[in-house]
């Protein structure tokens, strides 16, 4: 539910504003006119505001919904799949080797299909959040500087106040304005990191990807290496999370991170990381 007692109460003030003020004859009634006029018009923004993030959150809960059906029905094939295969075990021959590679791909299938759930379910959380906050402020957001270097310092003080929030916005906004910019790769980093640090493991694994994937000659793409390996670790996802520290050390032996990647290298080999 949208969590608008705040809007209310401003347009409320405002409306018993207008009325004393055209009762007590202080301004002309056609001033007046005017004045509900403009509250009208910001009443039906708002509304049509409503409506807008209403259908979205829907479109989002049924692609969650969609894909749960899809990985339901994966796994109902997978079952069948194997049960055959054990049955038949003994006389298909190379058929059998065939099918346990076709298991194999299903198998991957599914743990990217359940890794997109996990992210739209994350997206879907964060949406909603967003979406109260904006009502409570009235819909008003904080203004974002257009220009390249003060609207990454934006960012910058916001993630380091640990409004990550506002820090994402400034970011998002940098990358979509500046994705050649001097600061391309730290604000994609941090992006990732405002995740990171709230523990939206999914949504930072995508963040952090896109540095590896679009900044290679960065210095951040050890960063993100080391704390794909992490998210991944808290995802359960352990044997992904060892491939992610291998890389950093086999590539970046003079990142700041390789001693902690060894560390959690060792920790999944001794069993320490629960795979899910």
């Amino acid at each position: 539910m949208m969590k608008n007692k705040s809007v209310a109460s401003r347009y409320g003030s405002l409306i018993l504003l207008t009325v004393s003020l055209v009762l007590s004859g202080c301004v002309p009634m056609w001033t007046g006119d005017e004045m509900r006029e403009d509250i009208a018009a910001i009443q039906a923004e708002q509304q049509a505001s409503k409506e807008s993030f209403g259908a979205e959150r829907e479109r989002m809960t049924e692609m969650i919904a969609s894909a749960r059906k899809d990985v339901s029905e994966l796994k109902e094939i997978l079952g069948e799949a194997r049960a055959l295969l054990q049955r038949n075990n003994a006389d298909l021959g190379v058929e059998v080797q065939n099918n346990r590679q076709d298991l194999s791909k299903l198998n991957g299938t599914i743990e990217e299909l359940e890794f997109k759930i996990k992210r739209l379910e994350q997206d879907l959380e964060l949406f909603k959040e967003d979406v109260d906050i904006r009502f409570e402020d009235g819909g008003a957001g904080s203004s974002l500087p257009t220009e390249a270097e003060p609207l990454f310092q934006h960012g910058q003080k916001a993630y380091d106040a640990n409004r990550f929030r506002d820090a994402r916005n400034a970011f998002e906004q940098y990358l979509k304005s500046y994705a050649s910019g001097k600061h391309a790769a730290d604000a994609q980093y941090l992006l990732g990191m405002s995740y990171y640090r709230e523990s939206q493991w999914v949504t930072s694994v995508f963040e952090f990807q896109k540095v590896v994937k679009n900044h290679e000659r960065s210095a951040r793409v050890a960063d993100a290496s080391y704390h794909i390996g992490v998210a991944l670790m808290k995802m359960g996802r352990c044997k992904q999370a060892g491939a992610w520290f291998d890389l950093l050390v086999d590539e970046y032996a003079s990142s700041k991170w390789v001693g902690q990647a060894r560390q959690h290298k060792a920790d999944i080999k001794a069993g320490k990381c629960s795979e899910s």
